[in-house]
């Protein structure tokens, strides 16, 4: 077999199950996180890439499958140009915004022109410089696919004042996976917008019921005369702090179920993916991150991650299916990273 290709294969040309594992631990990453971000800081942000780089080396070559590792192969100096593009851009958006309000609108509209391209940019630029055993990653969704996707569909969900949205996430996930390949391999991925909707439905209601009773007693403790003014501080506090609680526990039980509806409903040729999460173990852990960062002021961050990605992994399962062979892309031109740096400049997720 030549060493353009790659073989995934099952027992006996049966069915087995993978499960990905992450080798790393919170101390190597500290060391690693405290690094980047002095470095960081005492350039001004010019070493930023390095430590994007480097951050992601690290846990790609830390993330296993049926044996392997990934590898990540992007250039700092073509992510540095990228972000000083990126920053000239926002940069010239801020003035220009300020001394002329109205030019944000042209700016706006030349964005949301642009954002297929950055899209399509983004994660071209990120899947080419990613790999598993020795073959390369790819994104293949066309101009007008993505144009589709994030200009034609964020019209809709405008038109509709919003209730389109859950339909909007669900295709634009499965766009995302469903574009990738592996080499010459394409994934695929299929999910159910009404179960996205009954997702968000039900986080909606859980939100309602739980932030609305709280901000009412915030309102009566506020109003009231009943609490010495020396402890007045406990009224607003405690009811913002459970409604925080609320939030987290919701966006746990939101991440949890449509993370676990977009692997289950991701395949590729002789393979199936499938995810596990718990809403209730995965709020745990985020209230855990939150405090353990607070009380240390963010050097936590670091095992918070770690820990994060060990619970995801460790739900995420692939099934195997007899013999599966990935072939070599051998037309994969380089990508720059401009569209990515203006998506991460402007907070924009292109991910999944």
């Amino acid at each position: 077999m030549s060493a353009a290709s790659a073989v995934v294969s099952g027992a006996g040309g049966g069915e087995r199950i993978v499960r990905p594992e992450f080798t790393g631990s919170a101390r190597e990453y500290f060391r690693i996180w405290i690094v980047n971000l002095f470095f960081t800081l005492i350039t001004l942000g010019i070493y930023s890439p390095w430590a994007k780089v480097r951050k992601k080396r690290y846990f790609y070559g830390n993330t296993r499958v049926d044996g392997d590792t990934f590898d990540y192969f992007a250039n700092p100096k073509v992510i540095l140009k990228g972000r000083i593009v990126a920053v000239v851009v926002f940069v010239t958006y801020a003035f220009a915004a300020e001394l002329y309000p109205a030019s944000a609108f042209a700016f706006w509209g030349i964005f949301l022109l642009l954002l297929p391209w950055l899209v399509m940019r983004a994660l071209t630029f990120n899947a080419r410089n990613s790999a598993y055993r020795g073959l390369r990653f790819d994104f293949t969704a066309t101009p007008t696919e993505a144009a589709r996707i994030y200009i034609g569909m964020p019209i809709i969900v405008a038109l509709t004042a919003g209730i389109a949205f859950p339909w909007f996430a669900a295709r634009q996930k499965a766009f995302v996976v469903s574009r990738h390949a592996l080499g010459t391999t394409g994934f695929g991925c299929e999910i159910s917008a009404r179960e996205f909707y009954a997702i968000y439905l039900i986080a909606g209601i859980l939100l309602f019921f739980l932030t609305v009773p709280l901000a009412m007693l915030m309102g009566f403790i506020a109003a009231s005369q009943a609490i010495p003014e020396a402890m007045s501080w406990a009224g607003i506090a405690v009811p913002m702090g459970l409604m925080y609680l609320s939030y987290l526990g919701v966006f746990a039980y939101m991440q949890a179920r449509t993370t676990n509806l977009l692997w289950n409903g991701a395949y590729g040729p002789g393979m199936r993916f499938s995810s596990t999460l718990s809403a209730a173990k995965l709020a745990r852990l985020y209230l855990g991150n939150v405090v353990a960062i607070a009380a240390t002021a963010g050097f936590l961050i670091p095992w918070a991650v770690i820990r994060t990605l060990r619970y995801r992994l460790e739900n995420l399962a692939i099934t195997i299916e007899g013999d599966s062979v990935h072939e070599a892309s051998p037309a994969l031109e380089r990508v720059g990273a401009t569209g990515q740096e203006i998506g991460d400049i402007f907070n924009l997720d292109l991910g999944i």
